[in-house]
């Protein structure tokens, strides 16, 4: 059985991550303590960790330290979830074995594949369209979809509204589920249940503090039909909702409440201070591709002429969510190589034009160049010796496990 750590002090994203691995036959170790991670992962091997970060400097460098000085641990694979940070100290961060790192609010679905990648166990995500926003305007909170009710999204709301809730002190949340761009038939039922259940699961959420805005007679219907949820009001305007939910003495604060919640939507969507995005990166319609968070950490370059050699080593790291640039020869790679940023080179030292060995002598001339792995077959022990007191940092003979040459090129960003 595969297995994650998972080290993070939010206990509603822990949970959240829990349940999803769990439902694909994943081992999940969760701790809180940072004091105990590493004995955790020293105890687990894990095939992965993932690492939530809440604040910068917050005693993760002490751990990843510990980690890459462990021979048992130091290739293990980590994803990081934390704070924007400069993008040179996230590169620097690959010599730890991490290979991913989401900027939050993260996109679940990106860090979903990417742990799917990792363990090679593809986790399974309701990819139905769904648009659901969330975010507050002074004492109600709104809680809009539009397309489709995406139990994925579903869960990710509870866990930001919890959040708000919890981050803002919100005595007593007010709530209104905003429904008038769905077209809701009794097919919806149970999609319904789900949202509202996962709604009143909130703390401090009570059901009389709960509207709903829908244009649709089923959804008019199955509230009257449903015992439990007898004290949801439904009304089709705004202004209704608002009024019911603020009572009299807020009637005078329901246009200023009605203009904010339109002009500062975007706004406030797009600076909300949470840990997970219920938008996915799927969401052409309100993500373009500069938007999307990949989390790309590993940088790599191929220099390799074989092209299928060099497909199959790209193959390798993208599985485990590297990004490789693949060169045919040492002029070409040395062309583009100031304009990149890679955490390490794996070369083929007997290219064709022969400029192998004159490649690792040039790098190593270079300050702070990435560590050299040669990848080459048919070479002799005394041209191994000359390739390494080039510069080069290691050599495999081909053809290696794919396990192995990952493992090589992690060990030597650890070192």
């Amino acid at each position: 059985m595969k297995k994650v750590l998972i080290i993070d002090e939010n206990p509603l994203f822990r949970e959240y991550l829990k349940q999803k691995l769990s439902e694909e036959q994943i081992e999940v170790v969760l701790t809180q303590e940072r004091r105990d991670s590493f004995t955790k992962m020293i105890t687990n091997l894990p095939n992965l960790i993932i690492y939530d970060i809440e604040h910068i400097n917050s005693g993760e460098n002490e751990f990843f330290e510990q980690k890459s000085s462990e021979p048992n641990t130091a290739t293990i694979p980590t994803i990081i979830t934390g704070p924007h940070q400069d993008k040179n100290h996230i590169a620097s961060l690959a010599k730890y074995g991490v290979i991913k790192y989401f900027e939050k609010p993260v996109q679940f679905d990106l860090l979903l594949e990417s742990i799917g990648k990792v363990l090679k166990t593809p986790l399974y995500m309701d990819d139905s369209p769904c648009v659901l926003d969330i975010h507050r305007n002074g004492e109600v909170i709104f809680i809009e979809l539009a397309m489709g009710l995406n139990h994925e999204k579903i869960m990710l709301m509870r866990h930001r509204l919890i959040e708000m809730i919890n981050r803002d002190r919100i005595d007593v949340p007010k709530v209104v589920i905003m429904l008038t761009n769905l077209k809701l038939t009794f097919a919806d039922g149970f999609n319904l249940e789900f949202l509202i259940d996962n709604i009143l699961s909130c703390p401090k959420v009570q059901q009389k503090n709960v509207k709903v805005l829908s244009l649709s007679q089923y959804m008019s219907e199955f509230l009257i039909g449903h015992a439990d949820y007898n004290e949801i009001e439904m009304a089709t305007t705004l202004p209704r909702i608002l009024t019911s939910l603020l009572g009299a003495q807020g009637t005078s604060n329901v246009s200023d409440l009605i203009t904010d919640k339109i002009l500062s939507q975007s706004e406030t969507l797009g600076n909300d201070s949470t840990s997970v995005d219920t938008r996915f990166s799927s969401d052409t319609s309100v993500y373009n591709s500069a938007s999307k968070n990949t989390g790309t950490v590993l940088k790599i370059a191929v220099i390799d002429d074989n092209l299928e050699s060099q497909q199959e080593i790209i193959s390798i790291f993208n599985a485990i969510g590297g990004e490789c640039v693949g060169y045919t020869s040492g002029q070409e790679f040395l062309q583009k190589y100031h304009e990149e940023n890679f955490n390490a080179i794996i070369l083929d030292v007997l290219l064709k034009d022969q400029t192998g060995l004159n490649l690792i002598r040039a790098l190593n001339t270079e300050p702070l160049s990435p560590p050299v792995v040669v990848y080459s077959q048919g070479v002799q022990r005394d041209f191994i010796v000359k390739i390494l007191t080039s510069g080069a940092k290691g050599f495999l003979l081909k053809p290696q496990k794919p396990q192995v040459l990952v493992s090589k090129v992690l060990s030597l960003l650890s070192n």
